[in-house]
């Protein structure tokens, strides 16, 4: 198999792999968080936006100091939310909170 035995990784899935993450990975982080990690805290944070509808969606921007992550819902912004080992769930509770309110 490779790719450290992770089927996604080695074949893809059959809708889309791994592949989407690709642009939400920031390689200035790298000394921290690697790749693999940062797509680990990413695909849940996906599962959640997929769950809670069609109204969230988090965006990427490349800045001087590495990306930016916003959260936004209707396209109004909810959260700016830095890559960090807090990454996961600061993005979930951003997403709770919203829809409280």
């Amino acid at each position: 198999m490779n790719t450290d035995d992770n089927p996604i990784a080695a074949f893809g899935s059959a809708e889309e792999g791994d592949e989407p993450l690709n642009p939400y990975i920031d390689q200035t982080l790298f000394d921290s968080i690697d790749s693999r990690a940062q797509k680990d805290l990413l695909r849940p944070v996906f599962d959640a936006i997929t769950l809670a509808g069609v109204d969230y969606d988090l965006k990427v921007q490349d800045s001087a100091i590495g990306k930016r992550y916003t959260l936004c819902k209707n396209d109004e912004v909810i959260e700016i939310v830095p890559m960090d080992s807090n990454f996961t769930d600061k993005v979930l509770n951003a997403i709770e909170n919203s829809k409280e309110e």
